[in-house]
């Protein structure tokens, strides 16, 4: 496979972000996301994604950007992948309600510093 560069797999990562909260977005409340089995495989697809991406950026840029968790985005991935039958889609909830708007703008800003722009 061929690398893409880090900053294309950060672009993914915050695309997959986007996603998740499009996606939160279309139920009522936690009560509804729970009742929604398609968003949530769409909202766990989506972490696997940002974990994956997050395993191809190099380690010296991740240790450049250290306010990221970029340890805690690759363990959902596996956790999601290996243990997917014990998956709590409220965890899911909470990490989406919790850090995602906080972490896209970090990685945003991030892509901005790797840019130069």
């Amino acid at each position: 496979m061929k690398d893409r560069g880090h900053i294309a797999y950060i672009e993914d990562i915050i695309e997959s972000i986007d996603k998740i909260l499009r996606y939160l977005d279309t139920v009522n409340g936690l009560d509804d996301f729970l009742k929604n089995e398609m968003v949530i495989d769409a909202v766990t697809r989506n972490y696997e994604i940002i974990g994956e991406a997050v395993n191809q950026v190099p380690k010296a840029v991740k240790e450049k950007y250290p306010q990221l968790p970029w340890k805690q985005m690759y363990g959902l991935r596996n956790f999601a992948i290996h243990e997917y039958h014990l998956i709590d889609p409220v965890i899911l909830w909470e990490i989406a309600e919790d850090h995602l708007v906080d972490n896209k703008i970090q990685l945003e800003n991030l892509l901005d510093q790797e840019r130069g722009t």
